[in-house]
């Protein structure tokens, strides 16, 4: 279907009027046209755009009820308007979801009140060297460090001992209880420091955590602190990750563009700090709603009813999250992002699925848009961790795999399939 632009200065162009051949007749230095079917002359107005090599196929109109196809040409490539304007609503949702990760303040210099860091292990000898060294160098007086030993068979002990942590060794989960919530629990109920800080062996803290995490925990101390800690991705194999971390602080609400005014209900595990006082009021770890998640963090935030998200940088708090390569980052992202997906807020999960969806099908629908999404999720990422730009240039392999984990964990949640990890059958429901 071929028209032509014709007047003074009149530039060729296509329209596509549904199966007519049609021809474009320019009024008014190509601002104004009219669409004439050969068929029948009855004109339809439109406008158009005509400039610069870029070949307008129509923007309005309809001829006796037949629509006109909307969009434009780009190195002989179509792109709808539509799917470009749907496109740009969605892209434009991912800056907005995660507008300003903000770091946790610094502790203003002095004393402090002494904390307990209590961090629950199974089989983490490999990583605790990376936790424990950085926490004794920081450790003051009046706190103690204590590491639960949830029947480890590959020296955590040993290896605990050495750094000069406390070890203590929890009985087996009850019924209706998980291995996590029940070593946290143990690990709390063995000190008596004002503030308990709650550690994943894999995170590697920043030289100030301590002093920080307990200022912020006395600023507010009716809130539940946490960290999702920067994380580190070494290899490939790891990059996958990337759409995960990306959307869990999209889902949390804590970095919006709207700041503060979003109040937060969730947590992140790896690094949570509280107030004993609000900690045994809420319940801990042995609440009915916590010491049966594996999202335990999320349990205790909504136990609590009040959190404070940080995010960790580059330079302070960190952490690799599986290093055993992509064979575990399925197994471990399947047992907790679609959990986490189902305490989102409805409005912050509609537009956190509007904007994977626009990564996802916008290349497809007008690929003028890849190198948008490229350069979208190469910055979006570094916001949460190490981001290859190679990965980011093939973020479709990076959605892919993303629909793969998420549809695992929702078939697991939905039909209340276990997962495995630790060598440990976990409800991926766990509520």
């Amino acid at each position: 279907m071929r028209g032509a632009v014709r007047g003074a200065g009149a530039v060729r162009g296509r329209v596509g009027v549904r199966g007519r051949v049609c021809e474009v007749q320019e009024r008014d230095r190509g601002r104004v046209v009219h669409i004439f079917g050969r068929e029948n002359p009855a004109p339809c107005e439109v406008v158009a755009v005509l400039a610069h090599g870029v070949r307008e196929r129509a923007l309005a109109g309809r001829t006796r009820g037949r629509a006109v196809t909307v969009g434009f040409e780009v190195l002989g490539i179509e792109h709808g308007l539509i799917d470009l304007v749907v496109f740009g609503i969605g892209w434009s949702l991912g800056w907005l979801l995660l507008w300003r990760p903000r770091s946790l303040p610094p502790a203003p210099i002095g004393e402090r009140s002494p904390v307990a860091v209590v961090i629950p292990a199974r089989d983490e000898a490999h990583a605790l060297p990376h936790l424990l060294r950085p926490l004794v160098e920081q450790r003051r007086s009046g706190d103690r460090i204590v590491v639960v030993d949830d029947h480890s068979s590959d020296g955590t002990s040993r290896v605990a001992r050495a750094f000069d942590a406390e070890v203590t060794t929890p009985p087996s989960p009850p019924e209706g209880w998980l291995g996590k919530p029940n070593a946290c629990w143990h690990g709390a109920a063995a000190t008596e420091q004002p503030i308990l800080i709650f550690l994943d062996a894999d995170v590697r803290p920043g030289p100030t955590l301590l002093d920080d995490l307990a200022a912020a925990v006395a600023a507010d101390p009716q809130a539940l602190v946490s960290i999702q800690p920067w994380h580190r991705m070494e290899t490939m194999g790891e990059q996958p990750s990337i759409l995960c971390n990306v959307t869990a602080l999209m889902g949390c609400g804590a970095f919006t563009v709207l700041g503060d005014r979003t109040a937060a209900d969730v947590a992140f595990g790896p690094v949570v700090g509280i107030d004993r006082t609000t900690y045994d009021a809420a319940g801990g770890h042995a609440a009915p709603t916590v010491r049966s998640m594996h999202t335990e963090d999320i349990g205790l935030a909504r136990a609590v009813g009040r959190s404070r998200l940080y995010v960790g940088t580059r330079s302070s708090t960190t952490f690799r999250m599986y290093p055993g390569g992509f064979g575990d980052l399925v197994r471990g992202w399947t047992r907790s992002i679609a959990t986490g997906a189902r305490f989102t807020r409805w409005w912050l999960a509609l537009a956190t699925i509007g904007w994977v969806c626009s990564v996802a099908g916008g290349w497809i629908a007008a690929p003028l848009t890849y190198p948008l999404i490229a350069a979208q999720v190469w910055v979006l990422g570094r916001r949460a961790g190490t981001t290859d730009p190679r990965a980011a240039l093939l973020f479709p392999i990076l959605v892919a795999v993303f629909a793969v984990i998420f549809l695992r964990s929702a078939f697991a949640v939905l039909f209340r399939r276990d997962v495995t990890w630790k060598g440990r059958d976990v409800d991926a429901r766990g509520d």
